[in-house]
């Protein structure tokens, strides 16, 4: 983090002390923009020390950041007297380094709405993760252009050099994500031998690798699955492993994928034994393994079960005894995934099961309406603060659980959470 602060602040270090207020927005915008990528391009050293999902949260804030400075630089260079008309990149009177600057003002302001929106605009995912990077890359290149063609405080050899290190950090990233990353994949192939319809509209797919001994993760990690023809493809999507995690490569690995629609819906099902398919993993630090405690109390909806499933099968495989306690949040008792297999290993292993449903079966006898502070202090253990609390499912819940157990007296650094929410 303190590398990434210099890496931001560096073009105003570098200035000194003379950099205007607007000409600086301008810049810290830049230097934002251009480092967005690296947050999210997977590179091991940083997404295990934070975790993905972390990172896309970040990234997600520092893009606002980024837009926001942008348009400060804007209103106060106009304020100083700039021509209105030179944020109008087809205006024919407009220097070429003002074109370009407004062509990369705009490419964000766009590229920030579609993201903002994509839900309401009914935006499939693929065609926006294309039009993201598209946009992104036009914003970074058309940015840096603008800089260097206006000259001002890019114009000394100080800060050229700097500018050519965030074009060439820019290049390099996007060269290990779409170039050096697949050509990886490529070498190293996982074939589908089996695809299994699960409750609550989902479908496991248990692999093998081919020709390689695939590789070790630990309980609640996820990987990115791509169902393409090559590991070029763009469509690339984030999976919770739902299988134990063994102690040694070579094994099998599973992955439950919730019916959402598009690849999920439509591509996932026909997928058959003897497909080939890329997976790039494992990510995360949502994990057991990295926090020991006592006793555990897992909290999950929908396909947040996945990753807490995983941690039980990892648990019973290798004989844990400390008590678990898992609380499913589901919207009917359809919608409970592993709800045979969770009562299977319930017999296994030290866990309890408590069912909640928001929408329950005429002779339902368990839990109903949502997981709640009532509902927690009638489950919990006698000693629930000194439990280790992983947390993952359905963003709305999510965001109370994560008020009500530290409401409770949970501390905060005992509560784990995990999100799949792509911006």
């Amino acid at each position: 983090m303190g590398l990434y602060a210099h890496l931001v602040l560096l073009p105003l270090i570098v200035a000194g002390h003379a950099m205007p207020l607007g000409v600086a927005c301008g810049y810290l915008g830049f230097t934002i923009m251009a480092l967005e990528f690296s947050l999210i391009s997977k590179v091991h050293s940083v997404s295990s020390a934070f975790g993905q999902d972390a990172l896309q949260r970040f990234h997600r804030m520092m893009g606002l950041v980024a837009t926001l400075l942008i348009a400060i630089h804007v209103a106060l260079m106009l304020r100083a007297g700039y021509p209105f008309a030179w944020v109008n990149p087809i205006d024919a009177e407009s220097p070429w380094a003002m074109r370009a600057g407004a062509v990369a003002m705009w490419a964000v302001f766009l590229l920030i709405l579609l993201s903002l929106c994509r839900r309401l605009l009914a935006i499939p995912y693929q065609w926006w993760q294309f039009t993201h990077g598209l946009l992104a890359d036009a914003a970074i290149l058309l940015g840096l252009a603008h800089l260097i063609l206006f000259g001002g405080f890019a114009a000394a050899a100080p800060m050229r050099v700097v500018l050519a290190g965030y074009a060439a950090l820019t290049v390099g990233m996007r060269l290990w994500f779409k170039v050096a990353k697949p050509l990886r994949l490529w070498s190293r192939p996982w074939t589908l031998v089996a695809n299994i319809a699960e409750l609550g509209d989902s479908r496991t797919l248990v692999l093998e690798p081919a020709g390689h001994r695939g590789f070790v993760f630990e309980p609640g990690q996820f990987a990115w699955l791509n169902t393409g023809r090559t590991p070029f493809h763009r469509d690339r999507h984030p999976i919770s492993m739902s299988s134990p995690a063994y102690d040694e490569p070579g094994h099998p690995v599973a992955f439950t994928i919730k019916d959402f629609g598009d690849w999920s819906g439509q591509v996932v099902p026909t997928l058959e034994p003897g497909a080939r398919i890329w997976v790039d993993g494992p990510y995360g630090v949502f994990s057991p393994d990295r926090d020991e405690g006592p006793a555990f109390v897992f909290i999950g909806g929908g396909a947040g079960i996945t990753p807490l499933y995983s941690m039980c099968r990892t648990m019973a495989l290798r004989e844990d005894r400390r008590p678990v306690l898992l609380l499913f949040g589901g919207r009917d008792a359809a919608s409970l995934t592993f709800r045979s297999q969770l009562d299977e290993l319930s017999t296994q292993m030290n866990l309890r099961v408590i069912y909640v449903l928001e929408h329950p079966p005429a002779n339902w006898t368990g839990e109903t309406g949502y997981i709640d502070a009532a509902l927690l202090r009638r489950y919990l253990p006698p000693r629930y603060q000194r439990c280790q609390y992983f947390v993952c499912g359905p963003e709305a819940m999510m965001d109370a659980i994560e008020q009500v157990l530290p409401a409770i007296g949970v501390p905060r650094s005992r509560v784990h959470t995990e999100r799949f929410v792509i911006i």
